[in-house]
């Protein structure tokens, strides 16, 4: 059994963050670098397995070969866990030197991404942040002119976006580092030491080493301060962010766009609000108010047979009938065709991540009771989805991304070009490839969210419909 006698017992603190969120068996994750931080959540971990051996624990290392002493550190990373009882895993990454965006945010993203990886649905990810660590975030975000989300700095606990149900977890980011230092010391632990970290070019680094021991000189309790500041800013943008659900009920429109007529309505703080809100939920950095404003100005009011377009770092602002969009650059899949082997019961992931189709059997549903559908409300909805007649036996059943020719969608009086719907149903140009159609053989069947053809609606049969990447 792991035991430190310590003054500071950061065990107490770890256990009574993770004893609330492990109530059932589920996978704890640690990254894990080596440095000391990590290490001694590392030690914490091994200690909390010990007591609650029914959960999954695994420490992931990301190698960025970044430094000439990576592989060191990834021999001392696997022993260390293996002395501990930890379940070990390495990941090696590439990094593209060349980019302009920072070697830090790349670094970042990579080893979040490489992390994801061996997450399970609804695992805890644990990093290694302290009270120092959100000080120097704070003060990045404030050197950067960032508003109440920026200097909300980073959560004790946070859903991790790169899977489902995933939770981001820093246990330790009340504690100054010192007490992290005290309590590897008094448990002897043995940890890398990144020489990176004395580099001062990188911002953080100056913080840490020039600016932060300054101010802590004048004011020794500025990190529990600045974390206070964090807390009521994070308030802040949770109170921003119910006002932008309200009126983002009133904005949204089809395919991740905003009405302009409901926009228009709000006040400018509102109306930037929602607009940050939208981008948020699409995962996206957030623009400056100087952006939002030419967005307005250049986008929104420009002249009506305009066909304006404003770049930015994360795509590009586009209106289109209406509404306001922000196009990424999409992959061509015109030629794209998925064929269904088996048509009932399936989850399809859509490429160039459209997100995932959901094909479900209503009347199978309805006797089990096991659809995540309520089917009572799905038939006939053609907003989220497309309730139509079950294949024959020999019908290929074809999941395709490129409408030609002409249909008659239930309801209307005639034929009508593919082309001519989409505007009608007011689809953008650049997202027309991205909408699933339903093929029995070669008859279209239904757009998916969209409409159904005629001769191949039902009430109770195979109901189609997207669940939509962000």
């Amino acid at each position: 059994m792991i035991t430190v006698v310590t003054n500071v017992d950061l065990f107490s603190t770890f256990q009574h963050v993770l004893q609330p969120l492990t109530l059932k068996p589920l996978q704890v994750v640690l990254a894990y670098s080596g440095g000391l931080d990590s290490h001694v959540l590392l030690h914490l971990l091994a200690r909390y397995q010990h007591l609650y051996p029914q959960h999954a624990y695994l420490a992931v290392h990301v190698h960025h070969g970044l430094s000439d002493n990576a592989d060191a550190w990834l021999g001392h990373c696997q022993q260390t866990a293996a002395a501990l009882g930890i379940n070990f895993i390495a990941e090696k990454v590439v990094l593209n030197v060349g980019r302009r965006e920072s070697l830090e945010a790349q670094a970042r993203t990579a080893r979040y991404q490489a992390i994801a990886k061996h997450l399970n649905n609804g695992s805890l990810l644990l990093l290694g942040q302290h009270l120092d660590d959100q000080l120097e975030t704070f003060l990045l975000q404030l050197k950067r002119g960032a508003g109440v989300k920026g200097l909300s700095a980073m959560a004790a606990q946070m859903p991790f976006s790169l899977q489902e149900n995933c939770l981001i977890v820093r246990p330790l980011l009340t504690h100054p580092q010192q007490m992290l230092v005290d309590y590897a010391s008094q448990a002897q632990l043995s940890w890398v030491e990144d020489e990176s970290n004395n580099d001062q070019s990188y911002d953080r680094n100056f913080l840490r080493h020039q600016i932060i021991p300054s101010l802590k000189l004048r004011w020794p309790g500025i990190a529990h301060a600045v974390h206070r500041s964090a807390e009521l800013c994070a308030e802040q943008q949770a109170l921003a962010d119910e006002i932008a659900e309200i009126d983002v009920v009133t904005c949204a429109h089809s395919f991740s766009g905003l009405n302009i007529a409901g926009l228009a309505k709000l006040s400018k703080i509102r109306r930037n609000n929602v607009m940050r809100f939208w981008l948020a939920a699409q995962y996206l950095p957030m623009p400056s108010r100087h952006h939002l404003d030419k967005v307005w100005l250049e986008v929104v009011n420009a002249a009506d047979d305009a066909n304006p377009q404003l770049r930015w770092q994360a795509g590009e602002f586009r209106r289109y009938q209406g509404v306001l969009y922000n196009q990424q650059q999409y992959a061509a899949l015109k030629d794209v065709v998925i064929t269904l082997e088996h048509t009932l019961s399936q989850r399809i992931t859509l490429p160039d991540n459209i997100g995932t189709l959901h094909l479900q059997d209503l009347i199978q549903d309805t006797i089990h009771n096991k659809s995540g559908v309520d089917s009572s409300n799905a038939i006939g909805d053609n907003d989220s989805g497309c309730c139509v007649k079950a294949p024959l036996a020999h019908d290929k059943v074809t999941i395709r991304f490129r409408g030609e020719g002409t249909c008659h969608p239930v309801g209307r009086s005639g034929s009508r070009s593919i082309k001519k719907l989409y505007q009608e149903y007011q689809v953008a140009p650049w997202l027309r490839d991205r909408i699933p159609l339903i093929y029995y053989g070669e008859a279209l069947v239904c757009a998916v969210g969209l409409w159904v053809c005629k001769g191949y609606e039902a009430q109770a049969g195979l109901y189609w419909h997207v669940t939509r990447e962000r």
